[in-house]
């Protein structure tokens, strides 16, 4: 139970939190001067570096003067300069005297990971985007407050780079940093991120978690909480042994020193570990949305992992959904208000935005528009600058506008850039396959699957989907259907026989999970990080990440 000095301390923080809100909720009016006083702390940060010098950064003084001097950029362009601030050579983009904390690893999904630097005022931007976010949402749920929290982080100094300066994910870096009193409403600690293997490190959270009064769970890939909540199930028994003895199972969590560092707190519960043996044998299960009153769970929706959401359903229960927003290790795009989308309102204090209109993203030099030039229900491509020191970096992210909020857009993310296939003129995305699978599901009254696709090199080309419920007669025709409705350039050709009927394959849930593994490890992505690629662009990409000529029982062909 929360103590007094708790209570007081959480009503003044509320108090304090409803004058942030109002002040972010005041700058959605002014924009301009937002985006104004972002672009002046981006130059105080890079301008007196060799990146600074080289453009000629000392005489810029608007955006407009900004898009003159330098040119967009994407990762491999900075990659020799992050190459020199990787062995401590910071002057390469930082103004003298600018301490670099950490370098924040992309999710690594499509390719080797990024390192992207942070810096004080960068870890500010995204501690106050964060802390936006969060206060909206307990001002929404307020039944959540002084409540705990599951909040699954990585850590930030997985590995270091020749200067010795650590690389990982900046949860683990914010968590470290937070207040005693804030931390005691977290389930679970920083040393969490230090137990090595994954299931053991879903077990270790939820078993903290599980004689805690949870209110909500947060962390960005609903894959994540999945996987979460099937783990502990998986090992119920342990955990019901582990909550009546007050213990972490020294099977998972090997280490002696760090078991009892997890451990410290935890007392012998009988009652609990009784109840939770009679919730398993009710429901025949142990799912969160039994031991724990939730009042919503926070996780990405846009996009791809928009397909999880049914099952997530299944083992959190029917909570609202608090989408938390487009957000990448190079900082933070949107800010959602409310649940149940991955709509959210952009977040002009977090950096200069641009954006390329979707159609002339392939031009060697693509046009960029500011917020105020973007049209509604239009797909625009994300260029950032911000205090990581990346200036007109495309994002590469995909978004649509759907409306304003004062003078701000509100933005759907729906794919990366690349992430489209087109073997015949179709252009078909990420965001269009996976609401085609979801229509599908609806109209044949299925249960959401999982799923890869991919073109196939045929006469005419086709496109294959390896799924892990692919018995129903009608799922290849209907699921070719929705994609035409999706996709107009995809039922055009399909109509002119340009496209071949789309096929469908089994595959077993082992051998996309090995698949994912086997991926997230080629790419040094965390499991937490890591996000299925549901469309793969190359014609039998499908076929090599699935490894199938070396497990042919993997899959058979329907």
């Amino acid at each position: 139970m929360p103590t007094l000095l708790e209570h007081i301390a959480a009503r003044l923080a509320m108090l304090h939190a409803r004058r942030v809100l109002a002040r972010f909720q005041r700058t959605l009016d002014n924009v301009d001067a937002a985006q104004q006083q972002a672009l002046m702390r981006v130059l105080r940060l890079v301008t007196n570096s060799d990146f600074g010098r080289r453009y000629g950064l000392a005489a810029v003084r608007s955006l407009a003067d900004l898009r003159r001097a330098v040119p967009l950029a994407t990762y491999e362009d900075y990659r020799p300069t992050i190459d020199r601030l990787c062995d401590g050579d910071t002057q390469a983009l930082f103004s003298p005297g600018t301490p670099i904390l950490m370098f924040a690893t992309s999710s690594g999904t499509m390719a080797l990971p990024k390192r992207i630097p942070v810096t004080p005022d960068f870890v500010a931007d995204y501690r106050r985007g964060w802390n936006t976010f969060g206060i909206k949402m307990l001002a929404d749920h307020p039944d959540a407050v002084l409540r705990a929290i599951l909040q699954s982080s990585g850590r930030h100094d997985a590995e270091t780079t020749s200067a010795g300066i650590p690389c990982g994910a900046i949860t683990g870096l914010l968590a470290l940093a937070q207040k005693r009193i804030v931390r005691r409403f977290y389930v679970g600690r920083p040393e969490i991120s230090h137990v090595p293997d994954a299931r053991a490190r879903y077990y270790t959270l939820m078993r903290l978690g599980v004689v805690r009064d949870v209110a909500f769970a947060i962390t960005a890939n609903p894959a994540t909480l999945i996987q979460m909540a099937r783990t502990t199930d998986e090992l119920s028994e342990t955990l019901i042994r582990d909550v009546h003895d007050g213990t972490v199972a020294p099977e998972l969590v090997s280490d002696a020193t760090l078991r009892r560092t997890l451990s410290t707190g935890l007392h012998p519960n009988p009652r609990r570990a009784a109840e939770l043996t009679r919730l398993r044998r009710q429901h025949g299960t142990l799912r969160p949305r039994d031991y724990w009153r939730l009042s919503f769970v926070a996780c990405w929706t846009g996009g791809s992992l928009g397909h999880y959401l049914g099952r997530l359903a299944e083992w959190w229960g029917p909570v609202p959904v608090r989408d938390v927003g487009l957000l990448a290790s190079e900082g933070r795009v949107s800010i959602p208000f409310d649940d149940n989308t991955p709509i959210g309102v952009l977040d002009v204090t977090a950096g200069v935005f641009e954006f390329i209109p979707l159609a002339d993203a392939d031009a060697a030099h693509p046009p960029t528009l500011q917020f105020k030039e973007l049209e509604v229900g239009r797909d625009y491509v994300v260029v950032l600058t911000n205090t990581s020191g990346l200036v007109r970096y495309r994002l590469d992210d995909v978004v649509r506008v759907h409306g304003h909020l004062g003078a701000a857009p509100l933005v759907e993310f729906l794919h990366r850039a690349g992430r489209v296939a087109s073997v015949a003129g179709e252009k078909l995305t990420e965001n269009q396959l996976v609401a085609a699978v979801q229509a599908t599901c609806r109209r044949l009254a299925l249960p959401e699957f999982d799923f890869v696709a991919a073109p196939c090199w045929a006469d005419p080309p086709y496109y294959r989907v390896s799924a892990t419920h692919a018995e129903h007669p009608a799922l290849a025709a209907t699921l070719d259907a929705e994609l035409a409705l999706q996709n107009e350039e995809y039922d055009s050709r399909r109509k002119s026989n340009r496209l071949g009927p789309l096929r469908v394959r089994s595959v077993s849930l082992t051998s996309l999970t090995t698949m994912d593994a086997r991926l997230a490890a080629a790419r040094r992505s965390t499991t937490e990080q890591y996000k299925r690629p549901c469309l793969f662009p190359a014609p039998g990409q499908d076929d090599c990440a699935l490894d199938l000529a070396q497990a042919p029982d993997a899959a058979t062909a329907c």
